[in-house]
């Protein structure tokens, strides 16, 4: 039989491990450390020596919220005897995020049988869980948002047709037709761009277009138009861009900030040329945004707690700021605090223009 050279199996080893796509961690009897790969190193950090310390660190939950303790950890439970698959715990990073771990821990045994320590493996399932959360609202919210106008819609034809002689009610009802119409030809809209979105394609057809004229018209098409002040230059101001889908952005910008601003007061809308580049700013006189809220603005389905749904859908800035960046622009929440919030639209403008 061919004499293995024991420094070469552990050179190997280490190098089998770090190639693995997930973390593995094995723990002696008393829960310190042995041996781990880079995924673990790069996931706890190369001071994190214990199982008492990562607990500590990373404050384990179930996916519910619930805290893990320390005794209930997939790898104290395989300690113990036990072989433990496909458990799902977040963690808490000291940066405050959040990430969800597909576990599996087993016990390792010694010549006798005795539990010598414990193997853990695991998987940052994070994204998926994020898409697995996506795909449930999208079924929710279509459920709701495609139902709801659907049913208004079919009360109105049932009234409409039992007033055929009352030309005043018909009329009526044939405009509350149009607004619930309009909404669901803004929803499927809306998925239909997540879907292009998601794909890489975002079709566009840019063109010579006068921002300034964009955001007046913008801006008078809403009922509230009288509560939004405008600072927009009377020059024309320039850019190449696909005119819809910047009105598109604008709609957005402007129903959010007349939804969330305190009754009584405007929202402030003001356009720069600043070097390249057109900057759109609009401000609401709000509540504020709260930090932690702050990282789910943009992103696709959010539903903001008190309420505060950006775009209805949970679409609206996910779609718009990828528009912008389509158009080589960017999209931020550029100030926030108890006195409202500003949005901020940066698009540049063309060689022409520049």
């Amino acid at each position: 039989m061919e004499e293995r050279d024991p420094q070469l199996d552990a050179a190997w080893l280490g190098q089998v491990l770090d190639a693995l796509p997930v973390a593995v961690v094995v723990y002696d009897v008393k829960g310190r450390v042995q041996l781990s790969n880079r995924q673990r190193i790069e996931l706890a950090g190369p001071d994190v020596r214990t199982l008492e310390e990562a607990v500590t660190r990373f404050a384990p939950e179930l996916e519910d919220g619930a805290p893990l303790a320390l005794e209930d950890v997939p790898a104290r439970r395989a300690l113990r005897g036990e072989t433990v698959t496909g458990v799902r715990i977040r963690l808490r990073r000291p940066d405050g995020r959040v990430s969800v771990m597909l576990t599996n821990a087993s016990p390792l045994f010694g010549p006798a049988g005795e539990i010598r320590g414990a193997v853990l493996v695991f998987n940052d399932i994070t994204q998926i869980t994020e898409l697995e959360r996506g795909r449930r609202e999208l079924f929710t919210m279509a459920n709701h948002d495609l139902r709801t106008p659907l049913t208004a819609i079919l009360g109105f034809v049932q009234m409409a047709r039992r007033q055929v002689h009352d030309t005043e009610r018909v009329a009526s009802s044939l405009e509350a037709i149009e607004r619930q119409c309009t909404r669901m030809v803004r929803l499927i809209r809306d998925l239909l761009d997540v879907a292009r979105f998601e794909s890489g394609t975002i079709p566009l057809e840019p063109m010579p277009t006068d921002v300034a004229a964009m955001v007046h018209i913008a801006a008078e098409r809403h009922a509230e138009s009288e509560r939004i002040v405008l600072d927009v230059p009377d020059t024309p101001v320039r850019a190449v861009v696909d005119p819809d889908r910047i009105d598109q952005i604008l709609d957005n910008l402007l129903s959010n900030a007349l939804r969330h601003t305190r009754p009584g007061t405007r929202v402030e809308v003001s356009l720069r040329v600043e070097g390249a580049e057109a900057v759109l700013r609009v401000k609401d006189q709000g509540a504020g945004i709260a930090p932690d809220e702050q990282e789910r603005l943009f992103k696709p389905f959010s539903q903001l707690p008190r309420g505060r749904s950006f775009g209805g859908t949970g679409l609206g800035l996910h779609i718009s700021r990828r528009i912008a960046e389509a158009h080589g622009g960017t999209l931020v929440l550029e100030e926030t605090s108890e006195r409202g919030s500003t949005f901020a639209l940066a698009l540049p403008r063309g060689s022409d223009y520049s």
